[in-house]
C-alpha cells in the first residue's frame, strides 16, 4: 500500500500543478507504478473538467466557444503547461529543418522561437475550433472528457517503452531505466479494459469508444515512426508532445465520428 501511495504522489508530482512537497523514493516500483497511475490522475482531471463543463450548461448561459475554450484551459492549468511545453520545443525543433544533433539540442534549450511559437497557436486554437464544433453539433458527451485524457496518457506510456531514448542523460532517461516493461505494459491494458468497460455502460456499447482506441494504436505507431526519423528516440518533451497531438487527433475524429 505504501507503494502504491507513493506512485500515486509521484504521478501528482511530476506531471500535475498540484504541490507535493514530499521526498518520495524513486525505485523501480514506484516509477513504474507512477506511469501506471497516469490514465487515471488523467481521468480525475477530465472529470473535474466534466463537472465544470456541466455546472456551466446547466447554470449559465455560456456560450460554445466560452467552453470550449474552459476545456483547453483548465487541462492546460491542471498539468502546468507541461505537455504544451514539450509540444512547443517539439516545433521549434523539427521546423528548423536541421540535422538530428541540433533538433536534440533545441530540444533542450529552454528559449521559444517563432515555429515553437507557431505550434502551440495552431494546436490551441485547433483544439478551440474542434470543441466549439462538437458543442455546436450537440455531439460532445462528458465520458468523452474523462475518457480522452485517460486514453492519451495509456497511448503515451506504450510510446515511451517502444523507444529508447534519445540521449542517455534528463528525467526521460532516469525514468526509462527503472521502468519494469512487462509489469506497465500488463497494467496499461487492465487500465484499458477497465475503462472501456465503464464507458461501455455509460454509451450502451457504443463503437465510438474502440474508434478511439483503434485510432490511438494508429498515431501511436505514425508518432513512433516520426520520433525515430527525426530525433532517433524519445524525451521528456516529446513525451508531452505525444499527449497533445494525440488528443488532437482523438478530438478530430469525434467530430468525424460525429
Amino acid at each position: 500500500m505504501k507503494n502504491i501511495w507513493h506512485s500515486i504522489l509521484l504521478a501528482f508530482q511530476f506531471f500535475t500543478v498540484l504541490p507535493v512537497h514530499k521526498e518520495i523514493p524513486l525505485s523501480k516500483v514506484t516509477i513504474t507504478g507512477m506511469f501506471a497511475c497516469l490514465p487515471w490522475i488523467g481521468a480525475l482531471m477530465g472529470t473535474v473538467v466534466a463537472a465544470t463543463i456541466y455546472s456551466l450548461t446547466q447554470w449559465t448561459a455560456s456560450s460554445d466557444v466560452l467552453l470550449a475554450f474552459v476545456i483547453v484551459g483548465l487541462f492546460a492549468l491542471f498539468t502546468g503547461g507541461l505537455h504544451l511545453d514539450g509540444f512547443i520545443d517539439m516545433g521549434d525543433a523539427y521546423f528548423s529543418y536541421r540535422d538530428r544533433e541540433k533538433r536534440l539540442e533545441i530540444l533542450d534549450d529552454p528559449r521559444v522561437g517563432a515555429f515553437g511559437v507557431l505550434s502551440i497557436l495552431f494546436l490551441i486554437l485547433g483544439k478551440i475550433v474542434v470543441l466549439h464544433e462538437l458543442f455546436l453539433q450537440e455531439k460532445l458527451s462528458l465520458w468523452m472528457l474523462v475518457f480522452i485524457p485517460l486514453l492519451t496518457r495509456v497511448g503515451m506510456s506504450f510510446y515511451f517503452m517502444s523507444l529508447n531514448c534519445s540521449k542517455e542523460k534528463g528525467l526521460a532517461y532516469f525514468f526509462k531505466t527503472r521502468i519494469k516493461h512487462g509489469v506497465l505494459t500488463c497494467l496499461m491494458f487492465v487500465t484499458l479494459a477497465i475503462a472501456l468497460s465503464g464507458i461501455f455502460y455509460v454509451t450502451g456499447f457504443s463503437l465510438v469508444p474502440l474508434i478511439l482506441v483503434a485510432v490511438l494504436a494508429i498515431a501511436f505507431v505514425v508518432f513512433r515512426q516520426f520520433t525515430l526519423r527525426n530525433f532517433g528516440g524519445v524525451s521528456g518533451d516529446l513525451l508531452g508532445a505525444s499527449i497533445e497531438g494525440m488528443e488532437v487527433v482523438l478530438w478530430v475524429t469525434l467530430l468525424l465520428c460525429a
